[in-house]
């Protein structure tokens, strides 16, 4: 039998590729990360920017962002980026809305960064945060 060098080259490829997924999948590789635990939610902060320590944290029930407000009223939103988390210390371009009682849509007035939809709690108390950041209110 006499098999061509494409053949042989593309079955070595493919064999390759798939000892390659076998390896990134025992070794959990890859996948959407999740923030189950509010430590997970404190190391992503700190990731995201340093020093960071937040005083009040709503992770989304499905562990796909994040928000945290920190002693200082900055707040950050955390959203899944590939294998990790993005974070956005929110500005006063930032705005959001609820779009049920647990909905909360944040748009971080960075085009690149984008809106964070979580499902949390207390949304309706975290859009006040969020829009008050840009009122002219003083104390």
């Amino acid at each position: 039998m006499n098999v061509s060098p494409q053949l042989l080259q593309f079955a070595g490829s493919l064999v390759a590729i798939l000892a390659l997924a076998g390896i990134a999948r025992a070794l959990k590789l890859g996948g959407e990360p999740k923030l189950l635990q509010d430590d997970d939610v404190r190391r992503a902060a700190g990731e995201a920017v340093e020093g960071f320590r937040p005083v009040a944290i709503s992770r989304d029930r499905e562990g796909r962002g994040a928000i945290l407000r920190d002693a200082a009223g900055r707040v950050l939103v955390l959203k899944p980026h590939g294998n990790f988390f993005a974070g956005r210390l929110l500005a006063a371009t930032a705005r959001a809305r609820l779009n049920s009682p647990t909905a909360l849509e944040i748009d971080s007035g960075e085009r690149r960064y984008g809106k964070v939809s979580l499902d949390i709690d207390d949304a309706a108390a975290w859009a006040e945060v969020v829009n008050a950041l840009g009122s002219t209110r003083h104390a």
